[in-house]
């Protein structure tokens, strides 16, 4: 029987093999390629290293922003924090504190110190071995740095990357403490998002939480441990001073290793999560030549090396999806021999899958775990309670991939909810969970409002959108969406209706639009006269509704429920007596 085959035995960078780096038969200068070598070692040793057909593979969706808290805790398997810095270090004048190292090409005496300082963070049992095998090497040197994370993925704190006199790049600190304050941060980013007002504690309340979560998800993480919270705002402050960084973070909860690449010194780094997946079954049978081809690490369970890379989006109050930080630009599988990369699937934005996923959950069929409000860890959808929790996780963690699906899907997936929300059979099970079973109903209401907002947000694009879409075709297709949904815009809850206000406003702020709102009198061109005439007769009907919503707002505000048309049925039932109203203009 031949030898196994090593992982990545058969990459190649800037042309030449992986190797001869990890042999130090060449050294590493550039940041470039310290970022892929460090890549292809990470994944190595920190998820190929200890896979097993036990190991806790991560679920594709978790890599899905708005991403989750982590209930699970595998202690044995590895974790680390990492800063590489391209440039060298000045110890004192450094903004945050960790144990430096030093290369035997400063000395043997200095160096020998590096064992005083790495030993005390391993345990005791690691001592001996760590002692013997690195006793009389250069732990600053990158050609030991594999070997040498057989040790440092069960260190506390972050390791320090930085370069030598020479320019080359070294393993120059370990123990390092992130700086954080988050505190400061977190109020003065939701002070500039508009989201806070001094002085008011009952909005900071309200609206913290949401702002916690946009702010950790610029970086790519949940709201969660100190490492991943200390590691996006070392980040932050970092690209605030104009350095060239790379941040990697593994926790041996999550199994996936985040990048927060900041060479380029752009205000947010670049967000980039390496995971081994079990690829579905739907897209591994659809594509048999990553079987074929060596793709699988596991072909049994067709776990694949998933790479997922993100980008920011600044925050717009505007925005029918205001919540969403960050999207997937790209998905790549990672060859795990030769680091080749498959980048033609749609791993996670599989519609399919996505529909199939809803119908397995209203049934109570489907297998997998969702944190329900970031406090139940739920792994079942077997009773009607843990459905109702399931589904109001799913919906909310998938809100806004649903509200931007075309309107065949959208159907689809809304025919999937209604019928088990509004199934008569199950009106026994949802009378013993009212308030459940009203926050799921009340979900797909907000889904389907902001789903049909999109037609008016679509309108109001720039650039390409307006070039091609004409005033009298821009102000028709408006029209008609008000015409169409008169009958519902008025039950729309508040902010949505306010969200449907500002994208009226907008798109009335269309220049062809405003010149001709400015004229004394209507227009005496045809065409101009035609757009004139719609632009007006839209406008009354805005009117209209606006006052049709005032009115709802008002039965409100004298203690009535706000009325909520569930798609296609009468207005949703009110909350029990004994259960509290939602106040007037908050969505519930």
């Amino acid at each position: 029987m031949g030898k196994a085959r090593e992982f990545f035995s058969e990459v190649v960078i800037d042309n030449h093999p992986l190797a001869s780096y990890q042999q130090g038969d060449l050294p590493i200068r550039d940041r470039w390629i310290l970022k892929d070598y460090l890549e292809y070692i990470h994944i190595k040793k920190g998820l190929l290293a200890p896979y097993s057909s036990r190991y806790p593979l991560v679920e594709a969706r978790e890599l899905l922003p708005s991403f989750e808290k982590n209930f699970a805790e595998y202690p044995e398997l590895p974790g680390f924090s990492l800063v590489a810095l391209n440039r060298r270090l000045s110890y004192q004048q450094e903004i945050f504190q960790f144990d430096l190292l030093h290369s035997f090409a400063e000395g043997k005496k200095k160096a020998r110190g590096n064992l005083d300082k790495i030993l005390p963070h391993l345990d005791r049992e690691l001592r001996p071995d760590f002692r013997q095998r690195f006793g009389q090497r250069d732990v600053t040197d990158l050609a030991y740095y594999e070997e040498l994370l057989e040790f440092l993925l069960h260190m506390d704190r972050a390791q320090v990357i930085a370069k030598d006199e020479e320019g080359g790049f070294r393993l120059l600190g370990v123990y390092a403490s992130f700086p954080s304050d988050l505190d400061t941060e977190l109020k003065n980013f939701g002070n500039n998002l508009g989201k806070f007002k001094k002085q008011d504690n009952e909005i900071y309340e309200q609206e913290r939480d949401f702002v916690y979560q946009f702010f950790m998800e610029l970086y790519g993480f949940p709201i969660a441990s100190e490492r991943r919270t200390s590691a996006a705002l070392f980040a932050r402050r970092l690209s605030r001073q104009k350095e060239q960084y790379l941040i990697k973070v593994l926790g041996s909860s999550d199994r996936t290793i985040t990048s927060l690449c900041g060479y380029e010194q752009k205000k947010y780094p670049l967000v980039e999560k390496v995971a081994l997946i079990s690829l579905p079954a739907s897209i591994a049978e659809a594509n048999p030549h990553l079987k074929d081809q060596g793709f699988y690490v596991d072909p049994d369970q067709a776990v694949v090396i998933l790479k997922v890379t993100y980008l920011q989006h600044k925050y717009n109050p505007l925005n029918v999806l205001e919540d969403r930080a960050l999207s997937v630009v790209e998905q790549e599988i990672i060859h795990p021999y030769h680091g080749g990369r498959e980048a033609g699937l749609n791993i996670l934005k599989d519609t399919k899958r996505f529909l199939k996923d809803l119908t397995d959950i209203v049934r109570g069929e489907y297998i997998g775990s969702i944190s329900y409000k970031r406090q139940d860890l739920l792994t079942s959808t077997k009773t009607h309670e843990d459905r109702l929790k399931f589904l109001i996780a799913w919906l909310a963690k998938n809100h806004r991939r649903l509200a931007t699906y075309s309107d065949e899907s959208f159907e689809a997936a809304k025919k999937v909810l209604n019928s088990y929300l509004l199934n008569r059979e199950y009106k026994d099970a949802f009378i013993r969970h009212p308030e459940l079973h009203r926050e799921a109903l009340q979900q797909m209401v907000i889904l389907n409002q902001a789903h049909q907002l999109q037609t008016l947000e679509k309108l109001n694009q720039k650039l390409a959108d307006k070039r091609r879409l004409g005033p009298l075709p821009r102000i028709s297709r408006a029209l008609a969406f008000l015409e169409e949904k008169h009958d519902e815009l008025p039950y729309f809850y508040p902010d949505l209706f306010d969200k449907f206000l500002s994208l009226w406003d907008q798109l009335m702020d269309y220049p062809y639009f405003r010149r001709l709102r400015s004229l004394p009198a209507p227009p005496s061109l045809p065409y101009r006269r035609r757009v004139w005439q719609k632009m007006i007769l839209a406008q009354r009907l805005v009117n209209d509704l606006k006052e049709q919503h005032r009115e709802l707002q008002e039965e409100v505000k004298k203690g009535r429920p706000f009325p909520v048309l569930t798609p296609g049925f009468p207005p949703l039932p009110a909350k029990s007596p004994a259960a509290p109203e939602a106040s007037p203009g908050k969505n519930v």
